[in-house]
């Protein structure tokens, strides 16, 4: 697959093609979901920030490397868009040999760009809790 014709039509595309080469270790689909600038950040759980294209696709490369039998998948979505602008905030369950082990809250960016809808961000974070906290407008 060659990353550069790949040409999002919304973020939702993206997300799903992020996900995918997560599970497939595809770094040529990685490649052609991330916004190919030295503005993009990736912070991977317990990992300092990473900036710029060419460093976050070697962590992925590293990521790929290491991975066996590491399947992700995502749920409780909550979706924001404004302009060209698009974030995604999901939970992620990782498990390996079909056992979760971890979970993990991530926020996923996207952006349009002149090449489509592109990733600008990921962060994710341990999750030590399954459940959310939602703040009760009358105690404010």
């Amino acid at each position: 697959m060659n990353d550069l014709d790949i040409k999002f039509t919304d973020s939702l595309q993206v997300e799903e093609s992020f996900y995918q080469a997560f599970r497939t270790r595809s770094i040529d689909l990685m490649k052609g979901i991330w916004h190919k600038t030295d503005e993009v950040i990736c912070i991977h759980p317990g990992s300092p920030r990473i900036y710029s294209f060419e460093l976050i696709i070697a962590s992925w490369e590293q990521i790929f490397s290491a991975q066996s039998g590491t399947m992700i998948d995502i749920s409780d979505p909550v979706y924001k868009l404004q302009d060209d602008v698009s974030i995604h905030y999901v939970k992620e369950t990782l498990s390996v040999n079909d056992k979760p082990v971890a979970s993990v809250f991530a926020t996923n960016i996207y952006q349009q760009t002149d090449d489509g809808w592109k990733m600008i961000t990921h962060h994710a974070s341990p999750a030590f809790t399954d459940s959310d906290v939602k703040i009760n407008p009358s105690l404010h």
